[in-house]
């Protein structure tokens, strides 16, 4: 899929754990994804760290609110912050969300000033997301 006429910025192969559901009086029912790893392809090359999280509400219609913060760790050392929000219709085999990224290396600035729409799926052993950059101007 290239929306726009455009190849992906960079793709995400993201491992994750089962679902876990939390207390359904936290604005419920809410399900905790644990992030485990995986990688990322394209304009950026490197590693998805353990230790992230997708957080997700399932509401009534069936729809769920994606809210998912995870680091990447670059092939240069480069960490980066990836905030990814999105939601994704009741039966639905993929869900489009968007993208932030945050860094403090120097020469990386470019990642805190664009704007990333993503398409998502659920595959066998991860969640592949491709993201495409969003015009600066």
């Amino acid at each position: 899929m290239t929306p726009f006429g455009h190849p992906s910025a960079f793709r995400l192969e993201v491992e994750v754990l089962a679902p876990e559901a939390l207390d359904p009086s936290s604005g419920g029912p809410v399900r905790l994804i644990a992030v485990v790893g995986g990688r990322v392809t394209g304009s950026l090359q490197g590693a998805i760290l353990p230790g992230g999280a997708d957080w997700q509400t399932l509401r009534p219609d069936g729809t769920i609110e994606i809210e998912a913060r995870y680091f990447l760790q670059l092939d240069d050392g480069t960490r980066v912050e990836l905030v990814n929000s999105g939601l994704r219709k009741p039966d639905s085999r993929g869900f489009w969300s968007t993208i932030r990224l945050r860094c403090e290396a120097k020469g990386r600035e470019a990642l805190n000033q664009t704007q990333y729409v993503a398409f998502g799926q659920k595959m066998p052993d991860f969640v592949a997301i491709e993201a495409w950059a969003l015009p600066l101007d």
